[in-house]
Parts: structure tokens; sequence; C-alpha cells
């Protein structure tokens, strides 16, 4: 059965990406999609400004290295100018230096080019919904560094939480999504997705992955 999709809830995408043929191969993934709408297309950093601010898609898909302007430098200036547009980093590198560099400069996801279409698929909706998905090959090296950089002991100014509220942060550390998490705690989504709201407000944190940045390196999960 076929889904039919308002115009007002489907998500807007913009794809930048300086190779041709990996354009069109995530313009076919997304396009399949019936909730996703790809409205143009890219080839480096100056292009992903210039239609981030003629489009203002919901969500842009960007590659790190690329001629004129970096993926890097594109998602610092859209972020700053436009910060309501979410960002999915789509690349061939596996590796914790762009990884950081992307989160840092404001991306809200990353993903590998040669991950499943299914994945890439997903990743967008995540992304636009509030989630950071990040790509299993890198998360393992982003775990590893923040483990490395953070405290060995508690802080002692630590964020009050309930029981509840450090099951759902120790398993959403441990990279579990929201399904698996209530499933886990035996709890609905939407009773997980309260509690992952409030975390967000105690550790002022904007998106899953900063959440889980801040409570590893404050050691609030261990």
């Amino acid at each position: 059965m076929s889904v039919i999709v308002e115009a007002s809830e489907a998500i807007n995408v913009v794809i930048v990406d300086d190779e041709k043929f990996v354009r069109g191969a995530l313009r076919t993934y997304l396009s399949q999609a019936p909730d996703l709408v790809v409205l143009e297309e890219g080839e480096n950093g100056a292009d992903a400004v210039r239609l981030a601010h003629e489009f203002h898609p919901d969500v842009m898909l960007i590659d790190i290295q690329m001629p004129v302007m970096d993926g890097i430098a594109a998602i610092r200036q859209i972020v700053a100018e436009i910060p309501e547009i979410r960002i999915l980093v789509v690349t061939g590198h596996i590796s914790d230096v762009y990884l950081k560099a992307a989160l840092i400069a404001g991306a809200s996801g990353y993903v590998v080019k040669d991950a499943e279409p299914e994945r890439i698929v997903a990743a967008v909706r995540e992304v636009h919904a509030g989630d950071c998905p990040i790509d299993p090959a890198v998360t393992h090296l982003l775990v590893a560094d923040v483990r490395r950089s953070r405290p060995a002991t508690r802080t002692e100014s630590l964020i009050e939480l309930s029981d509840r509220e450090e099951d759902v942060l120790k398993l959403l550390c441990e990279g579990r999504s929201n399904s698996e998490i209530a499933a886990s705690l035996f709890l609905s989504e939407s009773t997980v997705k309260y509690h992952l709201v409030r975390l967000g407000r105690k550790f002022q944190a904007r998106d899953r992955l900063q959440l889980v940045i801040t409570a590893l390196r404050t050691g609030v999960v261990a």
C-alpha cells in the first residue's frame, strides 16, 4: 500500500558532493522514500552555502573534501547563518579527526558513503527528528577519544538524575536506539523520548550525541 505524504510533512533535502556519481546515487536512494524530497544538488562547499540560503532545506547531505570550499567550512557557515538546517555528513572518510571536526562545526550526523541505502535514508530521518546518527564504523573512535579525555572520577557538580534517567542515559551511551531502550526498560518509546528531552535540558545538550559526550566526559556514565 502506497503512502501519500502531505507537502507540509515531507522532508526537503539538498545533496552536496563533488562526485556526480555519488550525487546521483544519493538522489536515487532518497527519491525512493515517500517522505523525502530532493530539492537540488551542489558540487562544492560554496554551493552548499548558496543552496542553504536559496532553498532553506530541512536536511543537507554534505561531503567533507570538496573544491572551492571544503565541507567543514561550509557546515560551520551554514550552522552560523541558518541554524535550523540539520546537516548530515556523507563521506568516504572513516576518521575520528574528520568526525570531530564535522561535529564541532555543527553537523548533526555522520555516515559513510558505502553504507546501505536504507541506512542513509534512515539517517536523514533521524537527523530531521533531532537525533544524531553516527556510522558504527567511526562511533568507537569517538567514544575512545572521549574516554581518554574525560576525568578519571566524577565531578563534584553533577546534575541530579532520577534512577530512570540514569538507566536511559546509560543505554543511550551504549549506542541503543529509542526502540531498543524502550524494550530493555519495558517502557514506551514516547516515555523514552520524554526522558531524553529532560536529559537534554539538564545537560544543555543540543542533540543525542552531545548528551553522550557530556555524560562520558563528566564521568556520569563510565
